[in-house]
This record gives structure tokens, C-alpha cells and sequence, in this order.
């Protein structure tokens, strides 16, 4: 199966802004740097869904739930990962340039999508990691014990 550059991905995620693609699912009003509506993946009395445009990513305050664009499509309409890319293409209209793994543009291993399911959750778990509240306790503790970038403890 054809692969999507890891480049133009990340090209695609600057390019179009979060806050356009969910405002088209949810009201958002500008409150102090962030953008705040309703929850579109739990009922809330009050607003607990932030967005922020500046990091492009969002968060929910009650249900925690959070990520970049891509995964916002994913979970809001049930898509695929890839599915939420080629939407985002659509939408910043950009054609996507795919690279094929072998000569018959087929995965050179059966263990390929293994190897992208564990590519996106590593990605997300990153994410979390560095770019959320809710990983801030993780991330605290990562610089106590003095954990590198290379993931490990020299402590």
C-alpha cells in the first residue's frame, strides 16, 4: 500500500488551521489565547473544549481528550487515520504525493501496518506527552530521573 510522505503530513498539519476544520462540527468562541466550545464527544454544561491555534492542537478539560488535527477527524467522524489526511488535503486542497514501498507499490513487509499502527501511537503518546496537561505529571517526573531524549535514565 502507498505511504504518504511523513513530510507532507506535517506540511498538511501547519497548513490548515484546527480551529476552521472543527468549528465546521462545533460553535467556538475566543476566550483569552485559546479558542472554547462544548464538547463535541460528551455532553457539558459549560464549555470545556479548547483549542489552541497557535500549537494547533486541542484539549477537553472533562473528558481529556486531545490531539492535532488529524486526530480530531478521527475521533469526531470515525475516520482513519488516512482517511483524516486525505480530508485534510481536500480541504487545503493539496494532492497527495505517495511513495510505494516496493516495486509493485505493495508493503515490502506483512508486519507494515504493525510497524504504522505503533508509528501513530508512539506520535500520540508523544504528543500527550509534550503537549498536554495531562502529561505534564509524566513529563515533570521524565526531568527528575533525568530521562534524554533518547529515552534513557542516565540517573
Amino acid at each position: 500500500m502507498p505511504q504518504i510522505p511523513r513530510e507532507t503530513i506535517d506540511q498538511l498539519r501547519n497548513q490548515v488551521d484546527i480551529a476552521d476544520v472543527i468549528s465546521q462540527d462545533i460553535q467556538l468562541k475566543k476566550q483569552g489565547k485559546n479558542l472554547m466550545g462544548h464538547c463535541p464527544f460528551h455532553e457539558d454544561a459549560t464549555p470545556s473544549f479548547s483549542v489552541n491555534e497557535e500549537k494547533q492542537y486541542f484539549y477537553c478539560f472533562s473528558c481529556h481528550r486531545s490531539g492535532d488535527v488529524f486526530s480530531y477527524l478521527e475521533q469526531a467522524h470515525d475516520l482513519s487515520f488516512m482517511e483524516a489526511v486525505e480530508q485534510v488535503a481536500t480541504t487545503a486542497g493539496v494532492d497527495l504525493p505517495r511513495e510505494s514501498n516496493g516495486p509493485s507499490g505493495e508493503s515490502a513487509s506483512p508486519n507494515t501496518p504493525l510497524y504504522r499502527l505503533h508509528e501513530e501511537a508512539s506520535r500520540l503518546y508523544h504528543h500527550v506527552l509534550v503537549n498536554t496537561v495531562a502529561g505534564q505529571p509524566a513529563l515533570n517526573r521524565s526531568g527528575e530521573r533525568r530521562v534524554g531524549e533518547e529515552g534513557v535514565s542516565t540517573g
